[in-house]
């Protein structure tokens, strides 16, 4: 497993541009937002989930959208989705609860985890993501991201997530 300065070093090796800003640690979204960054980007939500089936998604969404589990699992023709523990995280992608980003699909070299982006972040030119390290936050945009993701072999999928009804 990789951790952030080789992930760097392979942005970099790529010819990947981004920008990266260090910061205290955050561990949640709402940590995450209250980070003053000089980087201008989409923040966005990042979930490890699992099916009994064994398949894996990481799902990318707003950072403010609480997504409907359920629906989601229709939506990637799963029949149940349940998120992922910190071991399980940890053990696939090398990252601990606060720091996963699609760049930890770089240690998923067994290519078990299908990246999915919510459409919702389509209009989004740039995006802020933890390189495997919730002390810091790189910018990415769009196209590099994609590329950089095809490049390690985990394309992403673009669907529409729904989101959960407020009770």
């Amino acid at each position: 497993m990789i951790g952030r300065d080789e992930l760097l070093t392979l942005l970099e090796e790529q010819e990947v541009p981004f920008e990266c800003e260090d910061h205290e640690q955050v561990l949640n979204m709402a940590e995450s937002g209250a980070l003053k960054l000089s980087l201008d980007g989409a923040r966005c939500k990042n979930l490890l989930l699992q099916d009994k089936q064994g398949g894996l998604y990481l799902v990318v969404t707003t950072a403010h959208k609480s997504l409907d589990v359920s629906a989601v699992a229709k939506t990637l023709n799963s029949k149940r989705l349940s998120f992922a523990s910190a071991d399980r995280l940890f053990d696939l992608l090398g990252v601990r609860p606060g720091s996963l980003s699609p760049l930890a699909l770089v240690n998923d070299r067994a290519h078990d985890v299908r990246l999915v982006i919510d459409d919702d972040l389509a209009h989004e030119r740039v995006f802020l993501f933890h390189p495997l390290d919730s002390t810091a936050t790189i910018a990415l945009s769009r196209q590099d991201l994609e590329d950089f993701m095809k490049h390690i072999g985990h394309a992403p999928s673009w669907h529409a997530l729904e989101a959960r009804q407020a009770a």
